[in-house]
């Protein structure tokens, strides 16, 4: 879900972004401390790319929902548009959970 502003996505990856490198640094710190002082550098390699390409993927979604939470502490919905949201809300049509 959107509020309709461009760019929103930005802070989503970002945040993403962020958790990543710190991951793929706290990782490669303690490969590079358990492995010392012969440090196999190629599966340490593979290891730190197979994280950088799998984990953005699989954060995503919930570096998309933090986002939108930093994002409604930031910036809360003003009452008119909690009231357009409810309005829009109330005219959907009802959904049969079963």
């Amino acid at each position: 879900m959107q509020r309709g502003e461009e760019g929103f996505e930005l802070g989503a990856a970002t945040v993403n972004t962020i958790i990543t490198f710190g991951a793929l640094i706290i990782a490669a710190a303690v490969w590079i401390m358990a492995t010392s002082p012969d440090i196999p550098v190629g599966p340490l390699v593979v290891v730190l790319c197979a994280v950088a390409v799998i984990l953005p993927v699989v954060l995503y979604p919930f570096t998309h929902t933090l986002w939108f939470a930093i994002e409604l502490l930031m910036d809360p919905p003003s009452p008119a548009a909690l009231a357009d949201a409810e309005r829009r809300r109330a005219a959907m049509p009802a959904t049969d959970a079963s």
